[in-house]
């Protein structure tokens, strides 16, 4: 989710019930210890007393290397920064991360998965938990379970599996089934994610996965309120109705006023057409705006776009 779920973003998805924590953009660590401004560019949170968004949600910091002795003494820095939580990412496919001996290419080998989740364990002590983000392997599976055991015994408290491999990339399905014969293995918790996009994909994960909880990413930018919309069924029973364009529409345009204050309105323009590209595929109203809007520039013209009663006006919003 790197350049997608900011301090901003995490506030606006997490203002409803729903998500019981949240986790930054990850800092990427190679082989020095990075100053306090790069921790806060990531999570701004830590200024905070509570580490959580404006509705409270704690906010984990993520790390990304290699390195045993460098991710160490970044957990010491992030530590000391205030953070509540460190989690380590073995689940990135990005090939450049990949080429830089970064996220999931670590899950070649379980010894360096292991290497790393303890330096990171032994630098915080018992001071805040140490949790991972893996995939079912780079290339095949074969690993999947050695790689998890070796984080847990490693100190992880916790551990998120992502339902495919590197190579696999985003492709549908994600194989929760997977995610169920690891937690067959571990006695620390396993977390389910992976293609979430409904209340439907969830119980599914679930099923087939047998976890208690699952993590929302891409999911949660599709349709931003599928975390409260399972939550409320947990609570109700009840189901709520599919979100409408106008939520969409007011969240995007939340959004755009809390970047344009810092970021230059082209940017902040790019931003806002990003969100909607994830929100398209799951959403036909979403999918026509994209396809009326996604050449504007202006920002006061994409938002003009946005709000328009019916596609035919945001069509109207496109330059001559």
């Amino acid at each position: 989710m790197e350049g997608v779920i900011d301090a901003h973003t995490r506030a606006l998805l997490t203002r409803l019930p729903g998500f019981d924590w949240a986790v930054t953009e990850f800092v990427r660590v190679v082989d020095a210890r990075l100053p306090p401004r790069v921790f806060h560019k990531h999570c701004p949170e830590l200024t905070l007393p509570e580490v959580a968004t404006p509705s409270g949600v704690p906010v984990h910091l993520q790390l990304l290397g290699s390195d045993p002795e460098a991710l160490a003494a970044n957990a010491r820095q992030a530590l000391r920064l205030g953070a509540v939580s460190l989690d380590l990412n073995f689940g990135c496919p990005a090939k450049l991360v990949n080429r830089h001996d970064g996220g999931a290419s670590l899950l070649r080998d379980p010894r360096r998965v292991h290497d790393a989740v303890a330096a990171v364990h032994d630098a915080v002590g018992q001071a805040i938990p140490v949790t991972a983000k893996v995939r079912l392997g780079f290339a095949d599976r074969r690993l999947a379970l050695a790689c998890s055991l070796a984080a847990q015994e490693a100190g992880a408290r916790q551990l998120v599996v992502h339902g495919r491999t590197r190579d696999e990339g985003y492709r549908p399905p994600a194989h929760w089934e997977w995610i169920g014969r690891i937690r067959r293995h571990l006695s620390i918790p396993v977390v389910a994610n992976g293609d979430i996009w409904s209340l439907e994909d969830y119980w599914r994960a679930r099923t087939l996965s047998g976890c208690d909880d699952v993590m929302l990413g891409r999911g949660a930018l599709a349709d931003p309120w599928l975390a409260h919309r399972i939550r409320h069924w947990q609570v109700t029973g009840e189901t709520l109705p599919a979100t409408p364009w106008r939520a969409r529409a007011e969240i995007l345009a939340h959004f755009a006023a809390l970047q344009r204050s810092t970021l230059p309105e082209r940017v902040v323009a790019s931003l806002v057409k990003q969100w909607l590209n994830q929100m398209r595929a799951r959403d036909a109203e979403a999918a026509r705006r994209f396809a009326s809007l996604k050449r504007l520039t202006r920002l006061d013209d994409l938002l003009l776009g946005l709000a328009a009663d019916d596609a035919c006006r945001a069509d109207a919003a496109q330059p001559a």
